[in-house]
């Protein structure tokens, strides 16, 4: 595979654990309350363990959500020496920082990072924007080479 598509995939991986990591622990935390709460409310009347079973199945399909999206990031990110990992952390840092100043929502940059994963280019967003900025593409380029 060509050293741009992988690190591509590389920043990518990266952006979308980035994104993910609070979105699942905001959705556990979330989970767990509400079902508290739910099987607190048990206790007041039976008719309360249809919301419990609602919420046992609701959590079900998020936590199988959660799963699955882990899994496809897993196995889109390419294998990574210490030093490639270190660098890819580094671009995707100023990658975000670029995005915060733009005020770009992250859904979208989200959306667009997973498009360049599924189909990736050399023009998609993280390939346009290394061009566009010149300090990301001189980084892009160092990083690119360590997947020759």
């Amino acid at each position: 595979m060509k050293p741009s598509i992988l690190a591509i995939r590389s920043i990518g991986a990266e952006l979308a654990n980035r994104i993910y990591t609070p979105v699942a622990i905001l959705t556990v935390v979330i989970l767990g309350i509400l079902m508290g709460l739910a099987i607190w409310l048990t206790t007041l009347s039976n008719w309360w363990w249809l919301l419990v079973a609602f919420l046992v199945i609701a959590g079900s399909v998020a936590i199988g959500i959660l799963v699955v999206v882990k899994l496809v990031i897993k196995s889109v990110a390419p294998s990574q020496s210490r030093d490639q990992k270190k660098q890819t952390k580094a671009f995707v840092a100023k990658l975000q920082q670029l995005a915060e100043t733009a005020q770009t929502p992250k859904f979208i940059l989200l959306f667009r990072v997973v498009r360049d994963i599924a189909s990736p280019r050399d023009d998609g967003l993280i390939g346009s924007i290394s061009n566009n900025t010149a300090s990301l593409k001189r980084d892009f380029t160092a990083l690119t080479k360590t997947f020759k």
